[in-house]
């Protein structure tokens, strides 16, 4: 059955890819990958223009998201007391490790980065963009949420992530797991140790540790947080004591997470 997409869920749609995206962007292309005739495509855009939450270049006529979808997530959020919350425990853990302390939120299906804190002095300092797609196989906060779920719904996120694709279109190192074997047997191993570990397999040169954040007492998983910084630093021997770390902090923000913030669990 042909399925009929009313205005809202074009507009919702637009948004999206504009948010995704987050450049300015040809008519052609915003129609094509929304798969509209371009008479459609502009009637869409006119109408996100007209309401702000889109502008068009006068010289170019090109397209991108104004900071009215950013206002209102930061309103949403403040709104809700997460990032007052949250910071100061990733910022404590961050002085305590000297690393990277990044946290995470389980959002439609996948993990969104939400907030970091730097701990490391300048110069040898791992700081990444905050506004990358999370590949779930091979980072270590990836590794830390599939592993809190059953197999076969594992199974069904890393593929929608990439697993086993030459050109995953997300970011990967040369030591990432390319298959389902590999992933099973690496989710027991997380399983089993209470962390997600990578080396390399994200990024190269680049190593990093992940727990989930569960809702205190339901034990629903909302996030994941993780401490990371370059392979020359992170040593074996740091292990246990950056486990430890990250554990105290995730029981304390699976405490404060606020209840009415509409975070869903891993069965997302």
């Amino acid at each position: 059955m042909r399925v009929v997409k009313g205005a809202v869920d074009r507009c919702l749609e637009a948004i999206e890819l504009l948010a995704r995206e987050a450049r300015w962007m040809r008519m052609s292309d915003i129609a094509a990958e929304l798969g509209l005739e371009k008479g459609p495509a502009h009637r869409v855009l006119a109408q996100l223009v007209e309401q702000g939450w889109a502008e068009q270049d006068e010289a170019t006529s090109q397209y991108r998201l104004t900071l009215k979808l950013a206002l209102l997530g930061q309103r949403y959020l403040h709104g809700i007391g997460l990032p007052e919350l949250v910071q100061p425990i990733l910022e404590q853990v961050a002085v305590q490790c000297q690393e990277l302390v990044r946290l995470t939120v389980v959002n439609e299906g996948t993990l969104s980065w939400l907030s970091s804190a730097q701990g490391a002095a300048p110069g040898l300092m791992y700081s990444p963009a905050m506004d990358k797609p999370i590949n779930l196989y091979a980072t270590a906060n990836g590794k830390a949420w599939l592993a809190s779920m059953p197999d076969e719904l594992a199974i069904e996120h890393a593929l929608r992530s990439g697993l086993g694709k030459a050109d995953a279109g997300m970011g990967q190192g040369p030591k990432a797991i390319n298959s389902i074997e590999g992933l099973l047997a690496e989710l027991a191993l997380t399983r089993k140790r209470g962390y997600g570990l990578v080396i390399e397999e994200a990024e190269a040169g680049v190593w990093a540790i992940a727990v989930p954040v569960k809702l205190v007492p339901s034990g629903a998983v909302v996030g994941t947080m993780s401490i990371a910084g370059p392979v020359l630093r992170m040593q074996p021997e740091r292990y246990d004591e950056l486990h430890a770390l990250l554990e105290d902090a995730a029981n304390k923000l699976g405490t404060v997470w606020p209840r009415q913030s509409n975070v869903h669990s891993e069965s997302v």
